[in-house]
This record gives C-alpha cells, sequence and structure tokens, in this order.
C-alpha cells in the first residue's frame, strides 16, 4: 500500500510543472507509481493492483485527477481502472473528482 501523504505529497494539485508551483505533479505520480499500468498489453490482462492510502491527502484537484487517473482511460473502462488502482481512506469529495475525471476521460475518447 503507498501512503501518499507521506511516500508523495499531502495536496495534490498540479497537473504538470507548469502549473501551481510546479511541484509534486500528476506526471511525476503516475511515473512513479503508475509505470507498469502504462501500456495496453497491461490492461489486456491486469496482473497486479496498486493500493493508494489517502489518510493525509488534504486536497486532490480535478486536473491532477485527470492526469494521474483518467490518462489511464486510453487503455480501460473507469470501472476497471478502479479494480487495479485501488483507493482508501479517501473523503467522499475525493472520490467524487477522481470518479468524475475518470468519467469524462472515458466520455472524451
Amino acid at each position: 500500500m503507498i501512503s501518499v501523504a507521506t511516500e508523495f505529497y499531502p495536496r495534490l494539485a498540479n497537473r504538470d510543472r507548469n502549473q501551481g508551483d510546479g511541484k509534486h505533479t500528476a506526471i511525476e505520480f503516475r511515473h512513479a507509481y503508475f509505470r507498469k499500468l502504462d501500456s495496453q498489453s497491461f490492461w489486456d490482462n491486469p496482473t497486479e493492483k496498486v493500493t493508494l492510502d489517502f489518510s493525509g491527502v488534504k486536497k486532490i484537484g480535478p486536473s491532477f485527477a485527470n492526469e494521474a487517473f483518467a490518462y489511464f482511460t486510453r487503455y480501460a473502462s473507469p470501472e476497471k481502472i478502479l479494480k487495479v488502482i485501488s483507493i482508501k481512506n479517501a473523503s467522499e469529495v475525493q472520490m467524487a473528482i477522481i470518479t468524475q475525471e475518470l468519467k469524462v476521460g472515458y466520455d472524451d475518447r
């Protein structure tokens, strides 16, 4: 299990280096924790799961959620993504942001 707030950062707001202070970006997050998930062959037959612990995460912005999670809608449905990427201890609002960005990313394909 990955403790997001302590292993990465408690404020998940920047999509990339050009947003906010440019630190702790969604792209960095995706590369650090989801590198193995970035291929169609992985999503055709997922062999592992990633569990994220959101305890201590103070904020997640829509652009961060889009870049970190909805990025994978190029390979899989939102439902399948949330079976592979399990999110524990997220607030109702944090999960709403993530699921909304997954849905929008998937609908825009």
